[in-house]
C-alpha cells in the first residue's frame, strides 16, 4: 500500500471510532474526504484507490441509490449517506458495492443481536438508533480495500 491508501485506512478507522463512540460521523470527515477525493480524481484522472471516472461516477450513483431510500425512510442518517458518497469517490463502484454488502451483513447481525438481547434478556435498549451503519460501512470499506490488494 502506498501513502494515500494508508491515509484512507486511517480515515476509515476514524469514521469507525466516531460512529461507535458517539453514533455520529462529523461532516468534516465525510466532506473533507469527498472534496479531497474529487480533487485527486480531477488531477490524476483516477480515484485514490485506482478507479477510473466511469467507475467513480457509477459508484456515486450506486451509493445514492442504496442509501437515499433508507434515509427517507429514517433508517439511515444523513451522515451515512455522505460517508457512502465519499467511499464511492475514493474507490469506485466495485469498492462501493463490496462496502455496502459487508455493511448490510454486519448491520443485520447487530440488529438481530440487539433484538435478541431486548427480547430474551429483558434489557431495554433504545430501538431508535440500534445500528451504527456508518461504522459498518467503514468496516466494509476496509475489507474492500484489503480484498483488492
Amino acid at each position: 500500500m502506498w501513502a494515500a491508501e494508508w491515509l484512507v485506512v486511517a480515515w476509515s478507522l476514524a469514521v469507525l471510532a466516531s460512529d461507535l463512540a458517539v453514533r455520529r460521523i462529523p461532516n468534516l470527515y465525510s466532506m473533507a474526504a469527498a472534496v479531497l477525493a474529487l480533487a485527486y480524481l480531477i488531477y490524476t484522472g483516477e480515484s485514490v484507490l485506482g478507479a477510473r471516472w466511469p467507475s467513480v461516477l457509477m459508484g456515486v450513483v450506486l451509493a445514492l441509490a442504496l442509501t437515499l431510500p433508507g434515509y427517507f425512510a429514517r433508517w439511515l442518517a444523513a451522515g451515512d449517506v455522505k460517508l457512502f458518497v465519499a467511499i464511492a469517490l475514493l474507490g469506485g463502484w466495485e469498492v462501493t458495492l463490496i462496502s455496502f454488502a459487508v455493511a448490510g451483513f454486519l448491520g443485520a447481525m447487530v440488529a438481530l443481536t440487539m433484538l435478541a438481547v431486548t427480547r430474551y434478556a429483558g434489557n431495554t435498549i433504545s430501538t431508535r438508533r440500534w445500528v451504527p451503519f456508518g461504522a459498518a460501512l467503514a468496516v466494509g470499506f476496509l475489507l474492500a480495500i484489503w480484498a483488492r490488494t
